[in-house]
């Protein structure tokens, strides 16, 4: 509205009352020379309590005292201020209240009058959307937050379930399995301590397993699973509960050993047996959340299922060390009895051959000797076998003696065993050489047709060999089959030490098996 070098008339009077905005005109001394109808009704006042008020009586009083120190600032240096791009303040009304406005500027002279018009609306409704927007906003955002937390804490949980069922896979020992169980435990479900308990079958406290910060458990109340005093008001058991169970003090006492106010505890059933629990603890009262119960009865169920599978083991090992004796048995009956059944016909005709020829008679003693030495070396071999710590125990050289006459009495056929130089080698090494050497001998006696076989360990500066040659018909090395011969066996146990395998033979030429393994 341009009123500038422009006298009041009916006109400029019609178009202030009829603005859609309120309109306070102010004189050069700051009192306010007239308002229209939109103002009376923003502000709660009539034109005549206004007209000649100073203009700070429409603002909030702490904001008085400045306004009125600098409103002539204006009139020094006039400024127009469009609506759109005005102040946004505070205006109060004739009843006190506050409220928020905006006000454009304009400054005009009206015969030789400098005046100020202010135009003002009320902008309460803007600004309570635009705070409405805000707080949606910030819960929006507050949600997102709250939804990438959650996102992340499922994740973590998804790949501590997962790392867990990895390592349940593995041949690893069940304490180290269920330490790692009780330490995720102890992450994903933010615990103050954790233990998994193992049922006393002497009927005595139940025994920790694993457990992480429980160290702070005054002495004697190690193995309770809820700490309960010996005097006191009982909490309710859940060890043997078949459900999960948020176990509070409802008497406001603590829980174990005086430190902790909630429990949730869950059985750990294993094939319908109760093997004992995991407990949770927390040290302020509160409930549990079904996701919080899911978890730990996931926990539970991965911890049941590591006891079963080493239960399971055991059962396996077991089995396979009857299914090993009962072969190492039959081995042993078959060749030790085919032996001594060789032995006791020498020793029968022994008498007659020894009147008829004498020379003879010494022949098959001395094979006879060979053969008892054989059957006993044959037995002393298949001892090692029934207790393989033996093995590690016993001298090299000496173990490819016994392995040379086991088979010389097996199969008639001399071994010579010869060794070169000393040193020690690592208990994994000499189980390996020997290992290898029995193969090579085995296929000696087997497959060769051999008249005589020869072993040789040759220990060097940097290295030791072990050789096993005979005389027999030899095979095509480039068309044996890895499976044939055991040749593959030789190779893994070779490589498994560290070593380098080398096999060379021609038909009708003999076999040379040599394995080297560098000292380190």
């Amino acid at each position: 509205m341009e009123l500038t070098h422009q006298k009041y008339d009916k006109t400029n009077l019609a178009y202030l009352e009829s603005a859609p905005i309120g309109v306070v005109v102010v004189e050069e001394n700051g009192e306010i020379e007239r308002i229209n109808a939109r103002a009376e009704e923003i502000f709660g006042y009539s034109r005549q309590e206004l007209v000649g008020q100073p203009m700070e009586v429409l603002l909030p009083r702490r904001f008085r005292h400045i306004h009125h120190m600098h409103r002539g600032d204006y009139f020094d240096t006039p400024r127009s201020r469009p609506m759109g791009l005005g102040l946004e303040l505070s205006g109060v009304r004739k009843d006190g209240t506050e409220f928020p406005l905006e006000v454009g500027l304009s400054h005009v002279e009206i015969g030789g009058r400098h005046l100020a018009l202010a135009f003002i609306t009320d902008i309460t409704v803007r600004v309570q959307a635009a705070e409405a927007l805000r707080r949606h906003a910030s819960e929006l955002e507050q949600r997102v937050a709250e939804r990438t937390r959650e996102i992340e804490r499922r994740r973590q949980v998804a790949e501590g379930l997962h790392d867990i069922l990895t390592i349940l896979n593995t041949a690893r020992p069940l304490e180290e399995i269920l330490d790692y169980i009780v330490e995720q435990a102890h992450r994903l479900l933010v615990t103050d301590a954790v233990a998994i308990y193992r049922q006393n079958e002497k009927g005595g406290p139940p025994q920790v397993v694993a457990a992480r910060q429980l160290d702070d458990v005054p002495a004697g109340r190690e193995n309770s699973p809820m700490g309960v005093p010996t005097s006191g008001k009982p909490l309710r058991e859940s060890i043997t509960m078949p459900l999960v169970e948020a176990i509070e003090d409802e008497s406001g006492g603590m829980t174990r050993s005086g430190r902790y106010r909630s429990v949730l505890a869950v059985p750990l059933n294993v094939k319908g047996e109760v093997y004992g629990s995991i407990c949770l603890y927390y040290r302020s009262p509160r409930s549990f959340s079904l996701e919080e119960r899911e978890l730990a009865v996931a926990f539970a169920d991965q911890a049941a299922l590591a006891i079963e599978n080493a239960r399971l083991r055991e059962q396996v090992e077991r089995s396979a060390v009857a299914a090993e004796r009962n072969r190492l048995a039959r081995d042993l009956h078959d060749a030790v009895t085919q032996t001594l059944f060789s032995t006791s016909l020498i020793a029968e005709v022994l008498p007659r051959i020894w009147h008829r020829n004498q020379d003879e008679g010494e022949r098959r003693l001395s094979e006879l000797r060979e053969l008892t030495r054989g059957a006993l070396a044959e037995m002393r071999a298949l001892l090692l076998e029934l207790r393989p710590s033996a093995l590690l125990d016993s001298n090299l050289a000496d173990l490819l003696q016994q392995l040379s006459e086991a088979v010389t009495g097996r199969a008639r056929l001399p071994v010579s065993v010869s060794v070169s130089g000393d040193g020690t080698i690592p208990a994994e090494t000499k189980v390996a050489f020997y290992r290898i050497a029995q193969e090579a001998l085995n296929n000696v006696a087997k497959h060769s047709q051999a008249t005589r076989s020869n072993v040789a360990l040759i220990y060097r500066e940097h290295e030791v060999a072990l050789v096993v040659e005979d005389n027999g018909r030899g095979f095509d090395v480039q068309k044996a089959p890895t499976s044939h011969l055991g040749l593959g066996i030789m190779k893994e146990r070779a490589e498994a030490m560290g070593g380098k395998l080398s096999i060379e033979s021609q038909v009708g030429e003999g076999t040379r098996v040599e394995v080297v393994w560098a000292i380190h």
